[in-house]
């Protein structure tokens, strides 16, 4: 009986062993590439994981379903992705499921990172149901079979090539002018019947215009970034989102709805305003890095006339101007000045400086102000006397404009143009014929080797003898061929010089648009002298060696 006893006290009883729990993230992802393969949608994900949780005998519990849809498997980005991680690292998840590899790794360095060591480290269990089916924790073998690395060979490869079709299919676009980007310009939607056309947003394009107008007008970047705010109008990213896109600024990790000189210097410079597409201006590094970087403007898709122009052509380069010039702007105002990046000292060449007192408001030479006194003097000019020298000067500018077309039209008159054309044309014609006459003289030379009648040697000197005669002739046909351009150009009524200036023959008094408009640079000298260099001095040059020379 004692004996009995104590076998029973030695007996071993087996203790219930809880079941593992494991906190499921569901990863589903749908790529651009995937098309209308239904396999691959996101429902089919989902339904095809939920199954396989609901057939398990094991305690799976659900944290999250973690969808990317759309977006390519090499992107870094992945919203849902990194959320998920984060979700790991915060001890939420100890269990990922996936579809198959491709759906989690398109990568084969990041499928090697995520699955021999990030999930390893983090104690997470890793369920691929397909393409191969992988579990970490039931069938740690099936780690090390070769179909694993194979897979992510098989993916990265698949994903490589996809690039390089799409890369080829937006370059194709691109060279069209056909429209790829996610998003249409601010002022712009794209076609709902054609998702590479722009249409003009009406809900914004005002904005655009005003902006452009704005700034025509004189008030700076800064001024118009606080009139826009003031008035609580967002700003594109905003307004993108807004509309119900999900747009994330790529150049601003914090976006507050409010309008910066970022975003309004972006708008003036963008030529996509003017019916010009332009894209191409950043690219990705690789298929596997997406970081962008930027891209030199020669290699840039510039196709003119692709959509309708917000902006005239006009305008926009009068921006231009405008914006090279606009350097300082008050830090107290909102305004730009009358005079900015206008003025300059005609003794060193650096810019006026504009100061002002109780009375009256003055320029002075920059280098004297803020420099050393020693090195340049004061070339010091009062503001209204400045615009009323200025005013005068273009308004006698204006008369020398109506002498010189008046002579113009006389020359017209004359048949002066007429006789200068047929003179080039003529010389042209016999030039063309100097040039056959070579080329053929080429062809016989060969005919007179091949005949024997002339040895290698003399066949080879007198053809380029002849080839070089055939280029002095080539170049002196693209010189007349100029010549005549630029004469019938020089003198048409339309000529840049006689058209901005005859356009405010009635003026009567100075703006900003209209100095930008004629004027270049103005030097002052230390006398209160001034020079003037006005746009369009080379036009204005060969138009006076014509009517001299005829």
């Amino acid at each position: 009986m004692a004996r009995k006893k104590a076998e029973e006290r030695n007996q071993i009883i087996p203790l219930a062993v809880k079941p593992m729990t494991w906190y499921v993230a569901v990863y589903i992802r749908l790529s651009r590439e995937d098309g209308e393969d239904i396999s691959a949608s996101v429902r089919e994900q989902k339904k095809k994981i939920t199954e396989y949780i609901k057939r398990s005998i094991e305690h799976f519990v659900i944290v999250d379903f973690y969808i990317d849809d759309g977006l390519s498997g090499t992107d870094d980005t992945r919203e849902e992705f990194q959320r998920m991680i984060l979700d790991i690292e915060r001890k939420k998840v100890n269990c990922v499921i996936v579809k198959d590899l491709s759906r989690c790794f398109r990568n084969y360095a990041d499928q090697g990172h995520y699955l021999e060591y990030y999930f390893v480290l983090h104690n997470v269990r890793f369920i691929s149901l397909e393409l191969p089916a992988l579990d970490s924790y039931k069938d740690p073998v099936s780690y090390n079979s070769f179909m694993v690395p194979m897979q992510g060979v098989v993916n990265d490869n698949h994903c490589r090539e996809t690039s390089l079709k799409i890369r080829s299919t937006f370059k194709a676009k691109r060279e069209r002018g056909e429209f790829i980007g996610a998003f249409a310009p601010y002022g712009y939607k794209k076609d709902t019947n054609d998702k590479n056309k722009l249409i003009i947003d009406e809900e914004v394009v005002d904005i655009v215009r005003d902006i452009f107008n704005w700034y025509i007008g004189g008030k700076s970047i800064r001024g118009i970034c606080f009139k826009l705010n003031d008035l609580g109008i967002p700003n594109p990213a905003q307004y993108k989102k807004n509309c119900g896109y999900k747009y994330q600024n790529p150049n601003s990790k914090k976006n507050d709805g409010m309008w910066s000189h970022k975003t309004i210097s972006s708008i003036l410079k963008n030529e996509m305003y003017i019916g010009t597409m332009v894209q191409g201006r950043n690219r990705i590094k690789s298929y596997k890095v997406h970081k962008q970087i930027s891209t030199p403007k020669e290699e840039w898709f510039i196709v003119e006339n692709t959509h309708e122009p917000i902006i005239s052509k006009k305008d926009f380069v009068t921006v231009q101007d405008l914006l090279k010039r606009d350097r300082r702007t008050s830090p107290s105002k909102n305004k730009t000045y009358l005079f900015s990046g206008l003025l300059y000292c005609a003794d060193c060449q650096k810019a006026m400086h504009r100061t002002s007192s109780k009375k009256y408001v003055y320029y002075i030479c920059s280098t004297h102000k803020t420099k050393s006194k020693k090195a340049c003097t004061k070339h010091t000019i009062n503001e209204e006397k400045l615009k009323e020298v200025i005013l005068k000067a273009i308004q006698l500018e204006i008369i020398k404009v109506k002498n010189i077309q008046e002579i113009i039209t006389k020359v017209n008159h004359e048949n002066v143009i007429n006789q200068s054309t047929d003179r080039i044309g003529k010389l042209l014609e016999n030039k063309y014929k100097e040039k056959t006459k070579l080329s053929s003289l080429i062809d016989s030379l060969y005919l007179d080797w091949k005949n024997e009648d002339i040895t290698k040697e003399q066949f080879h000197r007198l053809r380029e003898n002849t080839e070089l005669q055939e280029k002095q002739i080539e170049k002196t046909i693209d010189n007349l061929i100029k010549e005549k351009e630029e004469i019938e150009n020089m003198v048409n009524k339309d000529n840049p010089y006689f058209t901005q200036f005859l356009k405010y023959h009635n003026i009567k008094e100075l703006d900003r648009n209209i100095l930008i408009e004629l004027i270049d640079k103005i030097y002052i000298f230390e006398n209160n002298e001034i020079t003037i260099q006005y746009k369009f001095q080379n036009e204005l040059e060969k138009i006076i060696s014509y009517i001299e020379e005829n």
